[in-house]
């Protein structure tokens, strides 16, 4: 269920097209997600995608999943483009002004371990801008599963219950007890400020970029700072925390948080725009507005060291 259509257009496209859009991608995620769950704990297909055994593997499974969801794309958008985590082309095609960002299965790993914390995310940009998204993941109820959808301007839904993000305190001070993620290098590259080390949380990380930032928009999670990932691991994400009331911020060169609005800044349709959002990594801070603008104002840049080096990836 979304809140009711209106007159509106989004850049020429009316608010009917970008429901038809938000439909389309909840159909490829859910479809894709009933494939993902059907093959979980079987036997699988798996190859690296790296020359490091058991870093950057793939499976049947991820390239299945992306087939069926471009098969939605074109049947439902054709004029549309898919940008996916695997089969990357061979050179560089021009952008289309909508690009479907993809990931198959967000927590490969994990999937292979029989881990259920995965996920399936569809994103439909515009010219950069996430505006319809979706995203499932495998959840302990009778269907098996969560599908979050949104587009812009209309709020994240699963079923007929609207999502909300989890605003910890009026000053925006995470609460101890209450879920949170962060990575574990966290410390070696931010001095922690006091406020932050002593109300940070309870910090868990599962191994899906995908399925942490679910949890920050459906209000389990307070906050998440997430990554360094890859376009594909965020873009559903970004759309379903903002418009469950969240913020989103990325860190930029300088090695601050800023706040994030996707791969607009520059696009053109060409093959150095599909080129730069393919490569593009960032790590991500999302939440309450309160508690992100909380967390970014706790954490000061330590030493050029690993944020520097990882850094680079989001002005590539």
């Amino acid at each position: 269920m979304t809140e009711s259509s209106s007159n509106n257009t989004y850049n020429g496209t009316s608010d009917s097209q970008l429901e038809h859009i938000e439909t389309s991608v909840t159909r490829a995620a859910r479809k894709a997600g009933e494939f993902v769950s059907s093959r979980f704990g079987g036997i699988l297909k798996i190859s690296n995608k790296g020359d490091k055994p058991g870093k950057d593997i793939v499976t049947d499974v991820d390239k299945a999943s992306q087939r069926m969801i471009a098969e939605v794309m074109a049947e439902s958008c054709p004029d549309h483009m898919l940008l996916g985590e695997e089969d990357p082309p061979d050179e560089d095609p021009a952008a289309a002004d909508w690009l479907w960002v993809v990931d198959p299965i967000d927590g490969t790993t994990n999937f292979v371990n029989s881990s259920p914390i995965h996920a399936v995310s569809v994103a439909a940009l515009y010219r950069g801008e996430p505006v319809a998204a979706a995203i499932w993941i495998p959840w302990p109820n009778t269907d098996g599963y969560l599908l979050m959808h949104a587009r812009k301007g209309h709020g994240s839904w699963i079923g007929d219950t609207k999502m909300h993000v989890h605003n910890s305190s009026a000053s925006g001070e995470p609460v101890n007890g209450v879920l949170a993620a962060r990575p574990g290098w966290l410390r070696r590259t931010f001095d922690i400020q006091k406020p932050f080390q002593e109300h940070a949380g309870e910090i868990r990380v599962g191994g899906s970029a995908c399925y942490e930032q679910f949890l920050v928009a459906n209000g389990t999670m307070q906050y998440a700072i997430t990554g360094f990932a890859k376009t594909w691991d965020f873009a559903a994400a970004i759309l379903l925390v903002k418009e469950s009331g969240g913020k989103v911020m990325a860190l930029d060169s300088t090695r601050k948080f800023t706040e994030f609005h996707g791969w607009r800044d520059n696009y053109s349709n060409d093959s150095v725009t599909y080129g730069r959002i393919r490569k593009w990594g960032g790590l991500l801070l999302t939440g309450a507005p309160a508690t992100v603008d909380f967390v970014s104002e706790n954490l000061r840049p330590k030493r050029k060291g690993l944020a520097g080096k990882l850094t680079s990836l989001v002005s590539s």
